[in-house]
């Protein structure tokens, strides 16, 4: 009977957290919502479409396809206006990355000119002690590295 009563006690509560958890879980948003700027994008070009038609006295019948066209015209020069803003976002991001990368280049150029340049003085000192082979090399280790 105890048995029971828990199972049912357990039961019973994870339903009513089940409960909970889904009556706080938001819903998603449908992927074909528009957002908030271009609706009111469209409802700005369809205004100023209709006060056009309205000053070029398009007749009724025609102001459809007058405002359809005009609207698109609009969202095309945007569309355009924003290529060519992200164009030019890529195109100095490479101007920066061939800045960046030419300048590493030239550090480690001339980090190797320096080793280069060290090996070279230390390999004259060898010379001039006449160190022999295995001596040699623990000498010019021992120059090079500090």
């Amino acid at each position: 009977m105890k048995r029971r009563l828990a199972l049912f006690a357990l039961t019973f509560g994870l339903l009513m957290a089940a409960d909970v958890v889904v009556a706080q879980t938001p819903t998603p948003a449908s992927p074909q919502s528009t957002s908030p700027n271009n609706r009111v994008l469209r409802k700005q070009d369809r205004a100023e479409c209709t006060k056009q038609a309205a000053q070029q006295s398009i007749a009724k019948r025609n102001q459809a396809e007058f405002i359809r066209k005009c609207m698109a015209d609009r969202q095309g020069e945007r569309r355009a206006a924003a290529k060519k803003k992200s164009s030019e976002r890529r195109e100095k991001a490479a101007q920066d990355w061939v800045a960046y990368v030419g300048e590493r280049d030239q550090h480690q150029r001339e980090l190797r000119e320096e080793q280069a340049a060290k090996w070279a003085a230390c390999n004259r000192q060898a010379d001039a002690q006449e160190l022999r082979k295995a001596e040699r090399k623990r000498f010019i280790t021992k120059c090079v590295v500090p």
